[in-house]
């Protein structure tokens, strides 16, 4: 044998896991690597340019283009590194010379977790000067968020202050990026010279290139979902409830689907053909009038049922709706970030073409439309507890504005499904939302509502593994009786020594509101021991409202119980946030 047992050993672990894919780029490196080795090695120039890719993703879709990206370079022979952001030293800025930047935006505005350093480090008095370094930036983000992109368009702005020149302007993705992410990355391409091209030196090609594309890529799509059955479905709050929230189970015997506490689906509905109708007769349209979607014929009646979003508007379709009609009052009142704000938050395309009147062509209206997205729930359920299928909990969205009833399109068309049908979803990783590797940490989970539902996964997930204790939740609803969301569970947890503290607000049960942050701060003292033994922090809710105000109740408590400053503070969350100790799914 040519190998040694030893070697036979290395090699024979190495590949033990891999995927036939991964097993089928190994082959084709190794190939590389042999042909590589038979060429005279030649001497590089030195003006040979290397092109580093930086990502900040928090779900995967700019680690999936930055992939695409890098695979692409490879193939045309380009000297080029990729990198996490999180594993980037940023002080290496100085030596690069061309920065390829994937880079979303979370929340309100904020950089991915995992890109917070690199973000703080480049926006502090120690970032370097970069004259030196030439950049191109792709931001990620949705157009329905007020800081639309917000981090790619600060670190635009930052290279650029500390010298860096634009390979190519920034390209602004909204959550349709694929043909937006293909174009920048061909013109990314187009401004990178191989090394082939530079004094005839050649690399052999990296069979990475090949394969990391279908290494990365999800099973089910939006575009392709797979058909998950109704299993069952039960209304958790009562009738007197101002709410109405179901518990939903969805097989996915078939789908190969292997999901992780934390992890989120999607789910695909079409509007609801009410609206469709009603945007139809506002707009003085024919459903069957000829519309091009993605390049393919459609008639406008099956393109506003299926294809594009009606039920969300954002300030940025406004204002072109606004020119395309010339109405200079609306498009003044979209430009101002104040201005339509409480209006914006619960309008549809009925309402704006109600209000504000105008002629369109077909296509023109369909050109302003986003695309429809699936909607997104956190999985309620733990894969081991529940074999082959999914739970999701599922506020059902209703309410009157406008002096019409408006519906939630996906939260109404679950609420609608019987035992036996089916419904198109797809599964979507959630990396920064996991539970730690070490089971002996302890947990602290917060969640109002809704919000809750990764926290009934977490819990069943360690009930089956047999782990007790050093888990605590804090719940908050309306009202104890109708809307305990989950409650004979809780307290079968709480029974049985999987869940070991339970701390629950409801804000209608007393004149003055009470909520999780109130809780948090009555406990201060145990919280603080917690954090100090060790404990991860698991928020999940409302951005704008819960989650905000439970970040500053986290870091009032780690200030006055630690004596800390409030910078001090801000600090060791931020450090919480970078090592994953300080995990957030809000919304």
């Amino acid at each position: 044998m040519l190998l040694s047992p030893q070697q036979f050993q290395q090699v024979s672990g190495a590949v033990r896991d891999l995927t036939p894919t991964q097993l089928a780029w190994v082959s084709g490196y190794l190939s590389g690597l042999t042909t590589q080795q038979a060429l005279p090695t030649p001497a590089i120039a030195a003006h040979t340019l290397k092109t580093t890719i930086l990502y900040g993703s928090q779900t995967g879709n700019g680690k999936r283009v930055a992939e695409q990206l890098y695979a692409r370079l490879q193939a045309q022979t380009a000297e080029v590194a990729l990198y996490d952001v999180k594993t980037y030293r940023p002080q290496q800025l100085k030596q690069e010379q061309r920065l390829i930047l994937v880079i979303s935006t979370h929340g309100n505005g904020e950089p991915p977790d995992d890109a917070r350093a690199f973000f703080q480090f480049l926006h502090s008095e120690r970032a370097p000067r970069l004259e030196k370094l030439e950049y191109a930036v792709l931001a990620l983000g949705d157009s329905s968020y007020e800081d639309f992109c917000q981090t790619g368009l600060l670190l635009d702005q930052r290279l650029a202050e500390l010298g860096a020149t634009r390979l190519l302007e920034r390209v602004d993705c909204d959550v349709d990026f694929s043909t937006t992410a293909s174009t920048w990355q061909q013109a990314v391409l187009e401004k990178t010279p191989t090394a082939a091209a530079d004094n005839s030196i050649h690399f052999a090609r990296n069979p990475l290139a090949a394969a990391i594309a279908p290494v990365s890529a999800p099973a089910y799509t939006a575009e392709h979902p797979f058909q998950a059955e109704v299993l069952g479905r039960v209304v958790l709050t009562d009738d007197d409830s101002a709410k109405e929230v179901l518990h939903l189970e969805l097989s996915l015997e078939g789908s190969g689907i292997h999901y992780q506490p934390g992890d989120i689906l999607a789910v695909s509905v079409p509007n609801h053909p009410d609206l469709v109708e009603k945007v139809l007769a506002l707009s003085g349209l024919h459903g069957g009038d000829a519309v091009l979607v993605r390049g393919e014929t459609r008639t406008l009646q099956e393109a506003l049922r299926g294809h594009y979003e009606l039920s969300h508007l954002t300030r940025r379709q406004v204002q072109a709706y606004a020119k395309l009609i010339a109405h200079s009052a609306l498009q003044a009142a979209a430009e101002d970030k104040t201005a339509l704000q409480t209006w914006l938050a619960a309008a549809d395309w009925a309402d704006l073409l109600h209000e504000f009147p105008g002629k369109l062509a077909a296509q023109a209206l369909v050109d302003v439309l986003r695309p429809l997205q699936a909607r997104q729930y956190s999985i309620a359920s733990s894969p081991v507890a529940h074999p082959d299928e999914v739970h999701l909990l599922v506020k059902r969205v209703r309410y009157d504005f406008q002096g019409r009833t408006h519906w939630g399109t996906a939260s109404n068309a679950l609420a609608g499904l019987q035992s036996g049908d089916a419904v198109a979803v797809h599964w979507l990783a959630n990396p920064h939302f996991k539970l730690p590797t070490d089971s002996e940490t302890p947990l602290i989970m917060i969640g109002a509502g809704t919000g809750v539902a990764p926290f009934r996964s977490f819990l069943l997930e360690r009930e089956v593994q047999g782990l007790r204790g050093k888990t605590w939740l804090f719940f908050g609803e309306q009202r104890f009786r109708s809307d305990f969301l989950y409650q004979t569970e809780w307290q079968q947890l709480l029974a049985n020594g999987t869940l070991e503290r339970l701390s629950v607000a409801f804000s209608r049960d007393q004149a003055e509101k009470q909520y999780v942050q109130h809780r948090l701060r009555e406990a201060a003292r145990e919280v603080y021991q917690w954090l100090q033994a060790g404990a991860h922090v698991y928020v999940c809710g409302d951005m704008h409202g819960m989650a905000k105000d439970v970040h500053q109740a986290l870091l009032d408590i780690v200030a006055e119980q630690g004596g800390l400053t409030a910078s001090a503070a801000a600090a060791l969350l931020e450090q919480w946030i970078g090592e994953r100790r300080y995990q957030r799914d809000i919304y």
